[in-house]
C-alpha cells in the first residue's frame, strides 16, 4: 500500500514523535511506500509565522490544501494522522476525509476533550472540560498558563466538534483505559463515532537482547522523559533527598522546562544525562535496578514502562492511570501513591530488598508488544476494517 503519515512535531521531542517514527519504520520494513507530511511548531517560533499561529491552529488552509494535493498526486491509499496541534490544525483531518481514502487518527492524549491534553490542572487530575465544556480550560489558563493560547486551542476543538470533523474517521486509543475514558467523555459531548474508536497499542522498539540478570545490575535507577511537572520529577528528587547519602544513583534522561530547577535542587546521587539517543537510553535502562515512572496524570500510553519491561527492568510507577496499570506489583515492579515522595522513597527501599526475574519480565513484555500483531492491526485499520 501507499500510506501517508501526517504529524506535527512539538518544539521538544516526546513520546508522540517516537511512536510516529516507530510506526513509519514498521510499515517500511513490511514493504509499504510511506509518505510523510510533517511540520514542526518550531517553524512558528518567530516573525510572521508566530503572528499567524492562532489562525493556523484553528484552520490551516495551506496544510489542508497540501494534504489533498499530496493524496491525489501520489495515489495514496490510506492516511494515518498523529498530532495536528498547533501548526497543522484539524483541518488536515477534514482534507484527508474529503479525499475518499480510509483515514485513521491516533489519539495520543485526551486533547479532543481537554485543551492541555492530559486531564491535569495544577498537580491534580481534572475532568472539568469533558464534563462541563472546553471553556473551563480557558478560565483556568490550562494550556501553557496562557489565557490567549488556551482560548485558541479551545476554539479549534469547539469549532471542529460542531463541524463533525472526526465523524467517519477511525480513531485509535493506545490502551483500554484510554478508550473507556474517551467513550465516557464522548457520550457527554459527542465528537466521533463511538463504534470507530478502537484500541491499538503503540509500538515499542527496543533491542532484542537477553535481559541482564537482577544480581548483575548496577545500583542505579533511571528517570526518563520530558522534565516537567506532570512527569513527577519534583516528587522523584524529593524522594531521593529523603533517601539521604545512601541513596542509589539516579540517572535523569531528558530535557524540559523543569530542568534548571531540577539541576539546582538535585542531591549528590543524581546525574543529569540530557536528551539521549534511544539506544543509549535503553542501555542505561537495561543495566539498572529499575526505571521510575512518577507521572501525576493518566498518561495516554506508558511508553517508558513498556520499554523498561521489554529490557527486563522493573518499574516503580505512580498508582495512577496507564502508568500504574502497566505494573504488576512484585512481578515487574512496585507502585506508590502519585506525588508522594515518602511513598516513593519507601518503594525504592522495598525494591532494593527484592529480587526480580528479569528474563520473565522481558518475555511477558515482548509477548504483549508483539511487532507483527501491531503491524497486522495497522493493516486492518488502513483497509477500512473495524471491530
Amino acid at each position: 500500500m501507499k500510506i501517508l503519515l501526517i504529524h506535527c512535531h512539538y518544539r521538544l521531542p516526546g513520546g508522540e514523535d517516537a511512536v510516529f517514527a516507530a510506526e513509519r519504520a514498521l510499515l517500511q520494513r513490511h514493504g509499504h511506500t510511506v509518505l510523510s507530511y510533517e511540520r514542526s511548531n518550531e517553524e512558528a517560533a518567530r516573525g510572521l509565522a508566530k503572528l499567524l499561529l492562532p489562525l493556523h491552529a484553528v484552520w490551516n488552509r495551506r496544510a489542508a490544501r497540501e494534504v489533498r494535493e499530496l493524496i491525489a498526486r501520489e495515489g495514496v491509499e490510506a492516511v494515518h494522522i498523529h498530532n495536528t496541534l498547533l501548526l497543522l490544525s484539524p483541518a488536515v483531518v477534514r482534507a484527508a476525509k474529503q479525499s475518499g481514502v480510509p483515514v485513521v487518527q491516533t489519539l495520543h492524549n485526551f486533547r479532543l476533550f481537554c485543551p492541555n491534553g492530559i486531564l491535569l490542572r495544577g498537580q491534580t487530575v481534572c475532568e472539568d472540560c469533558p464534563r462541563r465544556g472546553l471553556w473551563c480550560a480557558v478560565r483556568h489558563r490550562c494550556y501553557r498558563g496562557s489565557l490567549a493560547q488556551t482560548a485558541v486551542v479551545a476554539l479549534a476543538y469547539a469549532l471542529h466538534r460542531r463541524l463533525g470533523t472526526w465523524r467517519g474517521v477511525t480513531l485509535t486509543a493506545p490502551t483500554e483505559f484510554d478508550r473507556q475514558k474517551l467513550l465516557a467523555f464522548n457520550a457527554l459531548r459527542p465528537m466521533f463515532d463511538a463504534a470507530r474508536l478502537v484500541v491499538k497499542p503503540n509500538p515499542v522498539a527496543v533491542p532484542a537482547a537477553p535481559a541482564a540478570p537482577w544480581q548483575e545490575r548496577k545500583r542505579q535507577f533511571v528517570f526518563a522523559g520530558r522534565l516537567e511537572e506532570l512527569k513527577g520529577l519534583r516528587t522523584v528528587l524529593e524522594a531521593w533527598a529523603l533517601l539521604g547519602p545512601d541513596a542509589p544513583l539516579l540517572l535523569v534522561a531528558g530535557d524540559g522546562p523543569l530542568g534548571p530547577w531540577a539541576r539546582q535542587h538535585a542531591g549528590p546521587n543524581v546525574r543529569f544525562l540530557g536528551q539521549l539517543p534511544p539506544e543509549e537510553l535503553h542501555r542505561h535502562m537495561a543495566e539498572s535496578r529499575a526505571v521510575v515512572a512518577a507521572s501525576l496524570c493518566y498518561e495516554s500510553f506508558a511508553l517508558v514502562p513498556a520499554e523498561a519491561h521489554m529490557l527486563g527492568t522493573p518499574v516503580l510507577a505512580s498508582d495512577l492511570g496507564n502508568v500504574g496499570a502497566a505494573v504488576r506489583p512484585g512481578i515487574d515492579g512496585l507502585r506508590f501513591a502519585p506525588g508522594d515522595a515518602a511513598a516513593l522513597a519507601g518503594a525504592v527501599r522495598a525494591l532494593e530488598a527484592m529480587a526480580f526475574d528479569c528474563t520473565a519480565i522481558a518475555a511477558a513484555a515482548r509477548r504483549a508488544c508483539d511487532e507483527e500483531e501491531n503491524y497486522r492491526a495497522l493493516l486492518r485499520l488502513y483497509t477500512g476494517e473495524t471491530p
